[in-house]
Protein backbone atom coordinates (compact mmCIF):
# COMPACT_ATOMS: atom_id res chain seq x y z
CA UNK A 1 0.00 0.00 0.00
CA UNK A 2 1.35 3.42 -0.95
CA UNK A 3 2.13 5.88 1.80
CA UNK A 4 0.99 9.50 1.45
CA UNK A 5 4.44 10.94 0.67
CA UNK A 6 5.08 8.45 -2.16
CA UNK A 7 1.61 9.07 -3.58
CA UNK A 8 2.18 12.84 -3.55
CA UNK A 9 5.50 12.44 -5.38
CA UNK A 10 3.87 10.29 -8.08
CA UNK A 11 1.01 12.78 -8.47
CA UNK A 12 3.33 15.80 -8.78
CA UNK A 13 5.60 14.09 -11.31
CA UNK A 14 2.65 12.89 -13.40
CA UNK A 15 1.05 16.35 -13.44
CA UNK A 16 4.34 18.02 -14.45
CA UNK A 17 4.99 15.45 -17.18
CA UNK A 18 1.45 15.82 -18.52
CA UNK A 19 1.59 19.62 -18.80
CA UNK A 20 5.13 19.76 -20.22
CA UNK A 21 4.40 17.07 -22.79
CA UNK A 22 1.22 18.81 -23.94
CA UNK A 23 2.78 22.28 -24.22
CA UNK A 24 5.74 20.92 -26.23
CA UNK A 25 3.35 19.41 -28.76
CA UNK A 26 1.47 22.72 -29.03
CA UNK A 27 4.65 24.61 -30.00
CA UNK A 28 4.93 22.68 -33.25
CA UNK A 29 1.22 22.66 -33.99
CA UNK A 30 -0.07 24.94 -36.72
CA UNK A 31 -2.86 27.08 -35.29
CA UNK A 32 -6.08 27.70 -37.18
CA UNK A 33 -7.10 31.30 -37.67
CA UNK A 34 -9.90 32.68 -35.51
CA UNK A 35 -11.37 36.17 -35.57
CA UNK A 36 -10.09 36.84 -32.02
CA UNK A 37 -6.55 36.70 -33.46
CA UNK A 38 -7.28 40.16 -34.87
CA UNK A 39 -8.46 41.56 -31.53
CA UNK A 40 -6.67 39.80 -28.66
CA UNK A 41 -4.16 37.43 -30.30
CA UNK A 42 -2.06 36.74 -27.19
CA UNK A 43 -5.04 36.03 -24.95
CA UNK A 44 -6.65 33.89 -27.66
CA UNK A 45 -3.50 31.78 -27.96
CA UNK A 46 -3.29 31.28 -24.18
CA UNK A 47 -6.96 30.33 -23.99
CA UNK A 48 -6.52 27.86 -26.85
CA UNK A 49 -3.65 26.13 -25.06
CA UNK A 50 -5.43 26.06 -21.70
CA UNK A 51 -8.69 24.81 -23.25
CA UNK A 52 -6.86 22.08 -25.12
CA UNK A 53 -5.08 21.03 -21.95
CA UNK A 54 -8.42 20.81 -20.13
CA UNK A 55 -9.92 18.49 -22.74
CA UNK A 56 -6.78 16.34 -22.92
CA UNK A 57 -6.50 15.66 -19.18
CA UNK A 58 -8.24 12.29 -19.47
CA UNK A 59 -5.51 10.83 -21.66
CA UNK A 60 -2.56 12.91 -20.49
CA UNK A 61 -3.14 13.05 -16.73
CA UNK A 62 -5.89 10.94 -15.16
CA UNK A 63 -5.14 7.73 -17.03
CA UNK A 64 -1.35 7.77 -16.51
CA UNK A 65 -1.84 8.78 -12.87
CA UNK A 66 -4.33 5.97 -12.21
CA UNK A 67 -2.08 3.39 -13.84
CA UNK A 68 0.99 4.61 -11.96
CA UNK A 69 -0.74 4.53 -8.57
CA UNK A 70 -2.30 1.15 -9.33
CA UNK A 71 1.00 -0.44 -10.32
CA UNK A 72 2.53 0.72 -7.03
CA UNK A 73 -0.37 -0.89 -5.17
CA UNK A 74 0.09 -4.36 -6.60
CA UNK A 75 -2.22 -4.14 -9.60
CA UNK A 76 -1.22 -5.40 -13.02
CA UNK A 77 -1.82 -2.76 -15.70
CA UNK A 78 -3.33 -4.40 -18.79
CA UNK A 79 -2.40 -2.48 -21.93
CA UNK A 80 -4.38 -4.66 -24.36
CA UNK A 81 -7.89 -3.50 -25.26
CA UNK A 82 -11.07 -5.20 -24.09
CA UNK A 83 -12.43 -6.86 -27.24
CA UNK A 84 -16.03 -7.62 -28.16
CA UNK A 85 -17.53 -10.54 -30.10
CA UNK A 86 -17.20 -10.10 -33.85
CA UNK A 87 -20.89 -10.97 -34.07
CA UNK A 88 -22.74 -10.43 -30.79
CA UNK A 89 -24.74 -13.62 -30.07
CA UNK A 90 -28.49 -12.92 -30.11
CA UNK A 91 -29.11 -14.31 -26.61
CA UNK A 92 -26.51 -11.95 -25.15
CA UNK A 93 -27.51 -8.95 -27.27
CA UNK A 94 -31.20 -9.36 -26.39
CA UNK A 95 -30.39 -9.53 -22.68
CA UNK A 96 -28.12 -6.49 -22.93
CA UNK A 97 -30.71 -4.39 -24.76
CA UNK A 98 -33.50 -5.44 -22.39
CA UNK A 99 -31.43 -4.39 -19.39
CA UNK A 100 -30.53 -1.04 -20.97
CA UNK A 101 -34.18 -0.31 -21.78
CA UNK A 102 -35.18 -1.30 -18.26
CA UNK A 103 -32.50 0.85 -16.62
CA UNK A 104 -33.58 4.02 -18.44
CA UNK A 105 -37.26 3.47 -17.62
CA UNK A 106 -39.00 5.33 -14.80
CA UNK A 107 -39.36 2.19 -12.68
CA UNK A 108 -36.43 -0.10 -13.48
CA UNK A 109 -36.41 -3.72 -12.35
CA UNK A 110 -32.64 -4.04 -12.53
CA UNK A 111 -30.14 -2.20 -10.36
CA UNK A 112 -26.39 -2.12 -11.05
CA UNK A 113 -25.65 -5.41 -9.27
CA UNK A 114 -28.57 -7.28 -10.85
CA UNK A 115 -27.56 -6.02 -14.30
CA UNK A 116 -24.05 -7.38 -13.85
CA UNK A 117 -25.29 -10.72 -12.51
CA UNK A 118 -27.79 -11.21 -15.34
CA UNK A 119 -25.19 -10.54 -18.04
CA UNK A 120 -22.73 -12.93 -16.42
CA UNK A 121 -25.48 -15.54 -16.08
CA UNK A 122 -26.43 -15.48 -19.77
CA UNK A 123 -22.74 -15.73 -20.71
CA UNK A 124 -22.39 -19.07 -18.90
CA UNK A 125 -23.67 -20.60 -22.14
CA UNK A 126 -20.30 -19.76 -23.71
CA UNK A 127 -18.37 -22.03 -21.33
CA UNK A 128 -19.30 -25.02 -23.50
CA UNK A 129 -19.99 -22.99 -26.64
CA UNK A 130 -17.09 -20.50 -26.83
CA UNK A 131 -17.14 -17.58 -29.23
CA UNK A 132 -14.22 -17.93 -31.63
CA UNK A 133 -13.95 -14.43 -33.06
CA UNK A 134 -13.40 -11.13 -31.23
CA UNK A 135 -12.64 -7.66 -32.54
CA UNK A 136 -11.93 -4.13 -31.36
CA UNK A 137 -14.76 -2.57 -29.36
CA UNK A 138 -16.92 0.00 -31.21
CA UNK A 139 -15.97 3.65 -30.94
CA UNK A 140 -17.08 5.03 -27.59
CA UNK A 141 -17.07 1.65 -25.86
CA UNK A 142 -13.36 1.14 -25.33
CA UNK A 143 -11.85 0.99 -21.83
CA UNK A 144 -9.34 3.63 -20.74
CA UNK A 145 -7.89 1.82 -17.73
CA UNK A 146 -7.70 -1.97 -17.45
CA UNK A 147 -6.25 -3.46 -14.25
CA UNK A 148 -5.99 -6.91 -12.71
CA UNK A 149 -5.31 -8.13 -9.18
CA UNK A 150 -5.94 -11.48 -7.48
CA UNK A 151 -7.59 -12.82 -10.67
CA UNK A 152 -10.12 -9.97 -10.68
CA UNK A 153 -10.35 -7.65 -13.70
CA UNK A 154 -11.11 -3.95 -13.25
CA UNK A 155 -12.33 -1.63 -16.01
CA UNK A 156 -12.37 2.14 -15.51
CA UNK A 157 -13.09 5.19 -17.62
CA UNK A 158 -12.56 8.77 -16.43
CA UNK A 159 -15.25 11.36 -17.14
CA UNK A 160 -15.87 15.05 -16.68
CA UNK A 161 -16.87 16.02 -13.14
CA UNK A 162 -19.85 17.98 -14.46
CA UNK A 163 -21.86 15.32 -16.33
CA UNK A 164 -25.37 15.88 -17.63
CA UNK A 165 -28.15 13.28 -17.63
CA UNK A 166 -27.35 12.22 -21.20
CA UNK A 167 -23.72 11.59 -20.29
CA UNK A 168 -24.71 9.51 -17.27
CA UNK A 169 -26.97 7.35 -19.46
CA UNK A 170 -24.05 6.80 -21.85
CA UNK A 171 -21.86 5.81 -18.90
CA UNK A 172 -24.40 3.18 -17.87
CA UNK A 173 -24.44 1.74 -21.39
CA UNK A 174 -20.63 1.67 -21.42
CA UNK A 175 -20.43 -0.40 -18.26
CA UNK A 176 -23.09 -2.88 -19.38
CA UNK A 177 -21.32 -3.36 -22.71
CA UNK A 178 -17.99 -3.93 -20.95
CA UNK A 179 -19.53 -6.70 -18.86
CA UNK A 180 -21.01 -8.25 -22.02
CA UNK A 181 -17.66 -8.17 -23.82
CA UNK A 182 -15.69 -9.56 -20.90
CA UNK A 183 -18.00 -12.39 -19.85
CA UNK A 184 -18.65 -13.47 -23.43
CA UNK A 185 -14.93 -14.26 -23.63
CA UNK A 186 -14.30 -15.21 -20.00
CA UNK A 187 -17.65 -16.47 -18.63
CA UNK A 188 -16.01 -17.88 -15.51
CA UNK A 189 -14.01 -14.73 -14.78
CA UNK A 190 -14.74 -11.84 -12.42
CA UNK A 191 -14.92 -8.19 -13.40
CA UNK A 192 -15.76 -4.85 -11.82
CA UNK A 193 -16.48 -1.91 -14.11
CA UNK A 194 -16.75 1.67 -12.91
CA UNK A 195 -16.94 5.21 -14.30
CA UNK A 196 -14.52 7.48 -12.46
CA UNK A 197 -15.04 11.14 -11.64
CA UNK A 198 -11.45 11.91 -10.58
CA UNK A 199 -12.13 14.73 -8.12
CA UNK A 200 -14.95 16.57 -6.36
CA UNK A 201 -15.24 20.18 -7.64
CA UNK A 202 -17.75 21.03 -4.92
CA UNK A 203 -15.21 20.84 -2.09
CA UNK A 204 -17.02 19.89 1.14
CA UNK A 205 -20.41 19.27 -0.53
CA UNK A 206 -21.41 15.75 -1.51
CA UNK A 207 -20.57 15.18 -5.18
CA UNK A 208 -23.73 13.19 -5.96
CA UNK A 209 -26.01 15.78 -4.38
CA UNK A 210 -24.72 18.26 -6.95
CA UNK A 211 -24.85 16.08 -10.06
CA UNK A 212 -27.79 16.78 -12.37
CA UNK A 213 -30.22 13.86 -12.44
Amino acid sequence: MLDQITAEIIIKETVKKSIISYTKKQKNKKRKFQVLDLIIPKEREIRSIVGGLETSLGKTLWEPLAKSLASKNGFEVIESDLKCPNNMPSRLNNTLQNIIEDRISDNPTYDATQSHDELKKVCQYFINNPIDSFTKAPRGFGVDICLKKDSVNYFFDTKTVQPNIGRLTTCMKQILNWYSYFYSKEPEGTAYARIVFPYNPYQSANFWDKVIG
